[in-house]
């Protein structure tokens, strides 16, 4: 049978705009497609507002009704303003009628395309097509349009559009999830969606509601991540921010849980700042969904995390999936039934087709029996399995992969054997943990002995793992390496392990559920194997990671940076492993060492300073070896660039002590390399250039092109600096040689960005320009995040020294975007001194003077030095600030910057690079009067509470510090904005410092 679906484009909308109009329109609409359904022959068996649904025995009888649909309403004279649009999908196959409506997955699949079609579309499935193909009438074409992910999240399906005489073309981009404007990372799934009806219904109630936190709880194996996928797939629409899942299924470790939500949402860690904090300030405002999945182990930090998104960033809705729910107010607990299952004495095919656990059982029999149907031979026992299994999605799928080797009426009786040997003697009741462990622990049982010993080895897998992983870690002893292929297919067959085609390549993983049972048979197992197995693990990721970082600068390094970044919750479980085992010292250090590159790429720096600091304080670690060398130069390179520990020199020392011992002037160089860049940032540039030459000469010794070019562009940095600029410039030219010849994109940017530096220093502006948009664009282009945000900042001073503060405006807040996406906090600092003096040049002084102490005290916090272009900038605008404002003022308003929060003064900045016309008039540009002139317009207690706002309380402190509720504040700020026209914290910071209000800061 064949169904055509068809539905008006936008039809809420056209209610909404014009209701008298749209009922003509909605009754003209519905007699051309009834009649002409009817006309084909077709039977309309459902129908919901303009939505038809429709049933046809013959193919082409379905698609002839379509295009005469279609044509009728482009000739139609629809009222004016009011454009009437018909999506319409045609799919072909099996499905169940009940009570008079069709259901199981033919109709899902048909509802499914509907939605990716556009107005005056009809869009025909494989299916469809195979059997339209050779029977088309004259002038009707079928155009390919190519494999398209449906929102049921399963296989791909082949689309194609109906084309001819009288049908519209030229549409847009299909609404699938392979559609560009739907951002989102949801990953496909091997089977469809099946059921759930009433609770995806129930789901997408609570949400539009406005239920900001819901928790999908239930048992192990219920598909609780299942349906928060398919809720969240059916939420993407092409507005907001996107929806984004975060896998915590294999984090173990609570404070792992923000790292990992941030990675997913392309936040970087800020070492010495809770990353928390971190993330919150990086989402802020941005309207998304954020799917958190399996936070059972980890519930305490989900729940904190939860708990401060929901405070501190209002457009952003989470659904988490979870054994037990948060406990954390304002959420909303969903508990996922079973699936619906028939009565027990139920033994009607065509009855029992119409329940969803029958569906599931069904669909995934069929995977592994091919000719399996549920007939009269098999439904009783199909309806008992079901039944017996609670209809829980997990263990129903387990039971179906058994049809290879037992029929369902020999399942069913092994289902009975095996659950009254594992309850506790009631045999009625069986709590479904109980009752998938049961089943679980049956299919291990049924296991080979070499498939058990695998089975169990592959539960040290973090978040999945490849065919060739597999085989070094599960051919220990008594498995050879030949063995571990086809023992992983035997238990992928089996369902206990699962298996996904990505980008060409298969990746291997086990069900949380199921990695949790195997990883108790490993540690069951006698002797040293779970032991033997982690260290497998942890050499094998150790391997990967030293192999990469040979590749990391040249023209491999996004295959070898993509390839780090997929296995990453295994190198973190590596490096958790090296930390806790007495014996792995030495290979933590070198795992860790090895991430150097990766992490200046992609981030994680937090992580593997945390690590570098846990290995390096054991005293094992401690001989002077190669690695302990190699891993404290990492350490130095890792917390100049993101933290600035004042251990850096000795540590930097004390490499290259052992460097100088061993002879190795490789790692001579690479120690020099990071003293030298240390001592320069922290303003000690003679020490530096003193240095510089031996570096360099260490590295053309060692053979090293990697150690030359880092030690001549830094001797070329301090040469400009003191304005050797012919000096300068031939290092970097042999620098760009030497990237060039061995693609090393990464090289070449730093250094044409530092090449457009000293011309900025120079004051030859075209030349700067060419050199820092050409760095721009290949960083943008090969994904260097923080080197763009370099090349961003670079411009920005480049234009501010030609007199353009606007254009310099513009990159210096995309510096900011890019710097709370990443967390790359030292191009921050260079960007609030930026908008400073932005401000300086055309907007508001106390404003501008405000930026200026912010900026001041954001590079104190950070250790940083300001260079010498920086400060003879800051210098001469601190001048001409004093002049125009005068010294009190000056200094009152530098004073407030300096108390300012970094988000705070983050958000002061954008404010004041993008000023509301609405704002302006609510809040001057100048004082025209006394301090309190403006500040009048509030009460006392209203002062004092934006004094505190000015000084960096949340509402919870100053609701503490004045010994009122939380609610209290909120309503009083509520009526500051009304009074202020202020819409924000950074727009009242902004009030506060124009009216003259002094920020109080909060007691700690």
């Amino acid at each position: 049978m064949t169904l055509l679906f068809t539905d008006i484009e936008g039809g809420v909308r056209l209610w909404e705009d014009d209701r008298d109009a749209m009922a003509v329109a909605s009754a003209r609409h519905d007699r051309i497609v009834r009649e002409r359904i009817e006309a084909s022959g077709g039977q309309v068996f459902k129908t919901v507002g303009e939505a038809y649904r429709a049933v046809f025995a013959d193919p082409v009888a379905a698609l002839l009704s379509a295009v005469a649909i279609q044509r009728a309403v482009g000739a139609e004279p629809w009222a004016s303003g009011l454009p009437i649009g018909v999506c319409m999908a045609l799919h072909s196959g099996a499905y169940t009628e009940r009570d008079g409506d069709y259901v199981g997955p033919v109709v899902n699949r048909a509802a499914r395309l509907l939605d990716i079609g556009h107005g005056g579309q009809v869009l025909v499935t494989a299916a469809a097509y195979a059997l339209l193909a050779d029977r088309l009438p004259g002038g009707i074409g079928l155009r390919d349009l190519g494999e398209q992910r449906l929102k049921d999240l399963g296989r791909a399906e082949r689309v194609f559009q109906v084309t001819g005489p009288g049908l519209a073309e030229g549409f847009a981009v299909l609404r699938s999830l392979d559609d560009p404007a739907l951002r989102h990372n949801l990953p496909s799934q091997a089977t469809s969606f099946v059921g759930r009806t009433a609770e995806l219904a129930e789901l997408r109630t609570l949400m539009s509601a406005g239920s900001r936190l819901v928790t999908i709880a239930g048992p192990g194996g219920i598909g609780k991540s299942r349906l928060a996928l398919q809720v969240a797939a059916d939420a993407l629409d092409g507005t907001g921010d996107g929806v984004w899942l975060a896998e915590l299924a294999p984090v173990a470790e609570p404070e792992v849980v923000a790292r990992t939500v941030a990675a997913v949402l392309g936040v970087s860690e800020v070492p010495g700042r809770p990353m928390l904090d971190t993330l919150i300030d990086a989402v802020g405002d941005r309207d998304l969904l954020l799917i958190l999945d399996n936070a059972e182990q980890v519930l305490g930090a989900v729940a904190e995390l939860a708990d401060a998104v929901i405070r501190s960033c209002p457009r952003v809705c989470l659904l988490v999936t979870s054994r037990e729910p948060l406990g954390v107010g304002g959420e909303h607990v969903f508990r996922v039934p079973g699936l619906a299952v028939p009565p027990a004495d139920l033994a009607a095919p065509d009855r029992l087709a119409a329940f969803e656990s029958v569906q599931l059982f069904a669909e995934h029999a069929a995977l592994h029996r091919r000719d399996f149907v549920v007939d009269d031979a098999s439904a009783a026992a199909v309806a008992a399995i079901c039944v017996r299994l609670d209809g829980i999605p997990l263990a129903l799928e387990l039971a179906a992969a058994r049809l290879g080797s037992l029929s369902a009426p020999e399942i069913n009786a092994r289902l009975d054997q095996r659950f009254r040997l594992l309850t506790t003697g009631n045999r009625t009741a069986l709590p479904r943990h109980q009752t998938l462990r049961a089943l679980i622990d049956w299919s291990y049982d049924l296991l080979s002995s070499q498939e058990q010993i695998v089975f169990g080895r592959l539960s040290v897998f973090a978040g999945g793992w490849t065919l060739d992983a597999a085989e070094a870690v599960a051919c220990c002893g008594d498995v050879e390496e030949w063995q571990v292929l086809d023992l992983l297919a035997a238990l992928v067959g089996k369902s206990l392990v699962q298996a996904e085609v990505i980008q060409g390549s298969t990746r291997y993983r086990l069900l949380e559920t199921v990695r949790h049972y195997a990883a108790e048979r490993l540690a069951l197992r006698a002797g040293s194997d779970a032991s033997d197995v982690r260290a497998a693990h942890r050499d094998h990721y150790l391997a990967l990671v030293e192999t990469a970082a040979t590749g990391l600068r040249g023209p491999d390094e996004d295959r070898w940076l993509d390839g780090i970044e997929a296995e990453f919750d295994n190198v973190r479980a590596a490096l958790a492993f090296s930390i806790a085992d007495p014996g792995s010292a030495e290979p933590g250090l070198r795992l860790a060492a090895g991430l150097r590159t990766f992490v200046f790429s992609r981030g994680y720096s937090g992580e593997v300073i945390e690590a570098l600091g846990a290995l390096l304080g054991r005293p094992d670690a401690r001989q002077p070896t190669r690695y302990l060398a190699r891993a404290l130069v990492t350490n130095c390179k890792l917390l100049t660039h993101f933290d600035r520990s004042p251990d850096i020199p000795s540590m930097a020392e004390e490499a290259i002590t052992i460097a100088r011992s061993l002879a190795d002037d490789d790692l001579a160089a690479d120690a020099l390399g990071a003293l030298n860049w240390f001592s320069y940032l922290q303003g000690d540039l003679p020490a530096a250039l003193a240095r510089a030459d031996e570096a360099v000469a260490l590295a053309r010794a060692a053979g090293s092109s990697i150690r030359l070019v880092v030690a001549l562009g830094h001797r070329a940095v301090f040469k400009a600096e003191i304005g050797d600029l012919d000096a300068s410039l031939a290092d970097y030219q042999e620098v760009l040689s030497l990237a060039r010849v061995a693609g090393d994109n990464y090289t070449l940017v730093v250094t044409l960005v530092n090449l457009g530096v000293d011309q900025v220093t120079a004051g030859e502006f075209p030349a700067a320009l060419a050199y820092l948009q050409d760095a721009l664009r290949v960083a943008d282009a090969h994904g260097y995040q923080h080197l763009s945000a370099a090349a961003e900042m670079n411009l920005g001073f480049a234009y501010l020294m030609n007199g353009d503060a606007t254009s310099a405006r513009r990159l210096l807040v995309g510096v900011l975007d890019r710097a709370r996406a990443t967390s790359e906090m030292t191009w921050v600092h260079a960007a609030f001194l930026g908008l400073a003096l932005a401000a300086g040049a055309d907007a508001e002084p106390a404003v501008a003077a405000t930026l200026h102490g912010a900026a001041d005290h954001q590079y104190e916090q950070a250790r940083q030095a300001f260079d010498a272009k920086e400060s003879k900038m800051r210098s001469s605008d601190h001048a001409r600030l004093r002049d125009k404002l005068g010294e009190a003022a000056f200094d009152a308003a530098y004073a407030r910057g300096r108390t300012l929060s970094q988000a705070d003064a983050i958000a002061l900045a954008v404010s004041t690079a993008q000023p509301d016309p609405a704002a302006s008039a609510a809040v001057p540009t100048a004082r025209r009067g006394p301090a309190d002139s403006r500040a009048g317009l509030l009460s006392a207690r209203e002062r004092e509470i934006i004094a505190l706002l000015a000084g960096g309380a949340s509402n919870a402190k100053i609701a503490e510090t004045l010994f009122v509720t939380p609610n209290t504040v909120r309503t009083h700020l509520d009526r500051i904005r009304d009074k202020t026209a202020a819409r924000n914290r950074a727009e009242l910071t902004r009030y506060a410092i124009q009216a003259g209000i002094e920020p109080v800061l909060p007691s700690p």
